[in-house]
């Protein structure tokens, strides 16, 4: 590692693309030292948050990325949490994207296995019988026929792979844990992301708008989660191309009672595949009334719904008869054609 780039992180001002390159370049290099590679990513971690320096660190990730291969997902949308949140929930983002697919939006969702929780997004998925983790095949075959495609990012960004023993060792959230949510390799048109930060949720909307994110929401929510909490307010940040403003959804106002009570944490793989399958089959809960929220918040920015109340009843429909339900059928029937990674 040159002291060059080390003394560069130590400065305030936002990295430029050129720099960002070099960053990238040195602490990806799994020749170079792990302790050099160490300290490189704490001072990466520990810089002020930025809208600009985030979108220079995220195109970078996104231009060595492997190509997803659908054509053009400017009208898809991409859910995901940044994880590291204060307080872990269940897979909302997950789960909404069957529904939100359900109701007739593209999604492309960017995620991963967890690394200090109990589920991640592959992880459940996985657990559902999706070969999400070894076929990027059956990615273009699932966005193809159903227009939902579940992106596994060590298949999409190898050049990562080198930082992921760092990451685990270090043991916190990093600065690939704020690039994850910005680093969707197939480029989507609108977002919706869960920030654990509610004070950088104005940074994330600036990062994805340079990235060419036309229109999302973040959210944060007053019990310390990244996704949409049935229980207490969540703050969200809107916009759409230039204009944007804030938004606080109060549950009561959307969401039955019943799906505001019981928990809604995080479970292990095979009993959140078993609760996935509840809740897209009409189960209840709070789990569900997060997914309500989230479906609803993807409905609305995508311009799918007029209104975020209504939204949150379109995704009440597509739970309530079935549409969600039969999107996870038509999956792992494709998913017979994928096992073990074949066709990748």
């Amino acid at each position: 590692m040159s002291r060059s780039t080390l003394a560069r992180l130590l400065e305030a001002k936002p990295l430029r693309p050129r720099e960002a390159r070099t960053v990238l370049d040195e602490l990806t290099n799994p020749a170079a030292p792990e302790l050099e590679r160490a300290a490189l990513l704490i001072a990466l971690t520990s810089r002020p948050a930025s809208g600009v320096e985030w979108a220079s660190l995220a195109g970078e990730l996104r231009r060595r990325a492997v190509p997803v291969g659908v054509g053009s997902a400017r009208r898809a949308i991409d859910l995901c949490g940044s994880g590291g949140a204060p307080r872990p929930s269940f897979n909302v983002s997950t789960v909404s994207a069957f529904v939100v697919a359900s109701a007739g939006v593209p999604v492309l969702k960017h995620g991963n296995r967890s690394a200090r929780g109990l589920c991640g997004s592959s992880d459940l998925l996985e657990a559902l019988g999706l070969p999400v983790t070894t076929s990027r095949a059956f990615g273009r075959a699932s966005y193809r026929e159903e227009r939902l495609a579940f992106l596994h990012a060590p298949l999409y960004h190898p050049a990562t792979a080198a930082v992921a023993p760092l990451r685990r060792a270090l043991g916190i959230p990093t600065i690939f844990n704020r690039l994850g949510p910005l680093s969707n390799p197939a480029r989507v048109g609108a977002q919706v992301v869960g920030w654990g930060s509610r004070a950088e949720g104005p940074v994330v909307r600036e990062a994805l708008q340079r990235l060419g994110v036309g229109h999302g929401a973040t959210m944060t929510s007053e019990d310390g989660c990244d996704e949409f909490s049935p229980k207490r307010p969540t703050h969200l940040v809107v916009w759409h191309h230039r204009r944007h403003r804030t938004v606080r959804v109060i549950p009561s106002d959307y969401l039955d009672r019943e799906d505001r009570h019981g928990p809604w944490g995080p479970l292990v793989p095979h009993e959140a595949a078993e609760e996935t399958e509840r809740i897209l089959a009409g189960g209840g809960g709070a789990r569900r009334g997060s997914v309500l929220l989230t479906a609803g918040a993807a409905l609305w920015v995508t311009g799918r719904a007029r209104t975020f109340r209504a939204g949150v009843e379109r995704a009440r429909l597509e739970l309530d008869g079935g549409g969600a339900e039969r999107r996870l059928r038509r999956l792992r029937h494709i998913a017979e054609r994928y096992r073990g990674g074949a066709r990748r």
